[in-house]
């Protein structure tokens, strides 16, 4: 978020955090480059000599506090802090895979040297690490290694991996309940001992790892040069062993509650930035440091860490470059990463691919999946663009826009993808594209194609429905309550009800204006058919191969069946409708996402064969 509390500091101001736009880069680790992000000091503010890394969670938590991250890193910069925020090595926009091994060795190693990095570019003279969760501990493990990291602020902090992995596995076998997966072991381990969370992946080797991983048996060098500040989670306090552990070395500890963690975790879409916790972070890092050891309090030098402006990076056996790809959309600047094949050049491609947002989850798509997804076809020679609409990801704008669902589906967006369009274009790339997303991301890509003949090619996951209107959700929800009504049960339920009195006249009310209201509203869905036929008639003259693809459940699945559509697919043959087995939007669980990935390499295909610049690539048989 952009909004910040007057009570930050006195110069802090929208304008200045705007004015501290955060520069792409990557530091060139071996074998995984680190995707990072540094927030500078805007000009004319006075910069001090502490620089600030932030260390993300892991996973779903890593999703919904995208932006808080970010919001803090601007206000780091508004206050005079040079400020990192990284990805880990197997996760976001970093090199790499999650079942890549030594992860926790190359997570530490990496943070290891973005803090050598920081400190070495922007001249610190003291770095501080903000971790949350694995990124917390993490960062205590590289300064017990030896990173060049004076201070840590740690906040919702472990002491044991093993407690990290109990509230992953408690909240793995929630998100299994709501996928109809209640049955399935509650470790969601996988066949070969991995951990899957909510759709994302810990190796078996790490899950071992993390269950032996004891932060207060680690020596913390000139601890009494040491600051550190350990937040518990709202009125929680912090971890009670690692308190101790730090209250025995002789580091200058301070703890605190950390009002607003439970809303920073809660959903990508409905997450709030916790501001309160920025100021006090702000008034921690501006007290007078503890003073250096006379035996050189200050970390040892280490390697020099390089940083680049792209990454190269290997996929099978070939290698592929990314980019950071930024470009000024009416005063916003919209981000994204650019993977190209370095085989040939870009503008012999056939197509280039475009991968939009699902819903507030930024450009790496759920579960990672468009990095996975654009990382293989650039292998195969199409250049894949993955793309944050303007206050999502990394993109300029204020995401509080989008506490309203309907916001997701204002015709500006997809404006935003034919600009995407244009800049790729521009820049040399293929004139002809794939553009795919789910839920409102398909939305987009759908519309985006209706209005540019340059769309050849659209992938739709979950779409929620071809065209929006508040009326739609009214008439769904409206057709829900039907048939609880014509159930047995309710029936029963309301005969209860609406017996004597008040209440029951209430209740009958009630139910005579739900059962009007969904006679009237299924009106309205039918009234939209013959946009929606016109629509689909336009794909299909302009042959825009299109998979639709729906998960179990979907409204869309019950709205082709009631308007009669299933029946007519005949009518759009450039129109391929595929199920996901499963009643989950995201398909969390990694059998679904493997299915995902072939309908996607599918749909790549079908779009391929019906160009004319190259031989088709079939790429139906791939899997992840």
């Amino acid at each position: 978020m952009l909004m910040v509390m007057t009570d930050l500091t006195a110069e802090t101001t929208l304008d200045t955090l705007l004015a501290s736009r955060g520069r792409s880069l990557y530091l060139t680790l071996d074998p995984a480059p680190v995707f990072a992000v540094l927030h500078e000091p805007p000009a004319g503010t006075a910069r001090t000599s502490t620089g600030v890394l932030l260390c993300p969670p892991f996973g779903w938590d890593e999703l919904c506090t995208h932006r808080s991250l970010r919001a803090w890193a601007d206000a780091l910069a508004a206050a005079g802090h040079a400020a990192l925020r990284i990805d880990l090595p197997g996760t976001g926009d970093s090199g790499g895979s999650p079942s890549d091994p030594g992860r926790l060795a190359a997570w530490t190693e990496a943070v290891a040297a973005a803090a050598d990095w920081l400190r070495a570019s922007q001249e610190c003279q003291r770095i501080v690490a903000i971790g949350l969760g694995l990124g917390g501990m993490l960062a205590l493990r590289a300064l017990a290694g030896g990173a060049p990291i004076d201070d840590l602020l740690l906040w919702s902090v472990p002491a044991r991996g093993s407690l990290l992995l109990r509230e992953m596995r408690a909240f793995a076998q929630i998100a299994a309940g709501e996928t109809g997966e209640a049955e399935a072991a509650s470790s969601r381990a996988l066949d070969d001992g991995a951990l899957e969370v909510a759709g994302f992946v810990l190796s078996a080797e790490t899950v071992a790892e993390l269950e032996q991983l004891d932060l207060t048996t680690l020596a913390l060098p000139h601890a009494a040069r040491r600051r550190i500040l350990l937040l518990g989670r709202d009125t929680l306090a912090p971890d009670r062993r690692l308190r101790a552990y730090f209250e025995r070395s002789g580091a200058a500890l301070t703890t605190a509650d950390g009002p607003g963690y439970g809303k920073l975790v809660t959903h990508p879409q409905f997450a709030e930035a916790p501001h309160e916790v920025f100021a006090h972070t702000l008034s921690w890092l501006a007290a007078e440091p503890p003073l250096s050891e006379p035996d050189g309090g200050a970390p040892s030098a280490r390697c020099s860490v390089a940083s680049a402006d792209h990454a190269e990076l290997r996929v099978g056996e070939v290698t592929i470059r990314e980019t950071p790809f930024e470009f000024d959309y009416h005063g916003k600047r919209l981000a994204g990463v650019l993977a190209q094949p370095t085989a040939s050049p870009a503008s012999e491609a056939a197509i280039c691919a475009v991968l939009l947002n699902a819903g507030a989850v930024r450009r790496i798509g759920p579960n990672r999946m468009w990095v996975e997804a654009a990382r293989r076809w650039a292998a195969l020679g199409v250049p894949s663009l993955r793309l944050d609409a303007v206050g999502l990801g990394d993109s300029d704008g204020d995401e509080r826009l989008y506490y309203r669902t309907s916001e997701f589906y204002r015709e500006e967006i997809a404006e935003q993808v034919l600009a995407a369009l244009d800049e790729l274009e521009s820049r040399g790339l293929p004139g002809r594209f794939l553009v795919g997303g789910l839920c409102s991301g398909a939305y987009w890509g759908f519309h985006a194609a209706l209005a540019d003949e340059r769309v050849r090619g659209l992938i739709l996951v979950n779409l929620w429905s071809f065209v929006w209107s508040e009326e739609i959700a009214v008439a769904r929800d409206a057709r829900r309550a039907r048939t609880l009504l014509r159930s047995g049960a309710w029936r029963e339920v309301a005969r209860i009800a609406v017996g004597q009195g008040r209440i029951g006249r209430m209740v009958r009310t009630k139910l005579r204006t739900v059962v009007g209201a969904a006679r009237r509203d299924e009106d309205t869905l039918a009234g939209l058919g013959d946009a929606i036929d016109d629509a689909l008639g336009l794909l299909r003259d302009r042959r825009v191969q299109t998979l639709l693809l729906l998960s179990l459940g979907e409204p869309l699945s019950e709205d082709l069946r009631d308007d009669g559509r299933i029946d007519r697919l005949a009518e759009w043959p450039n129109l391929q409708l595929e199920r996901i087995p499963l009643e989950d939007h995201i398909f969390r669980p990694v059998w679904a996402q493997r299915h995902v990935h072939s309908a996607l390499d599918g749909a790549l295909t079908r779009t391929l064969r019906d160009q004319p610049a190259r031989s088709p690539i079939d790429v139906s048989h791939r899997s992840t």
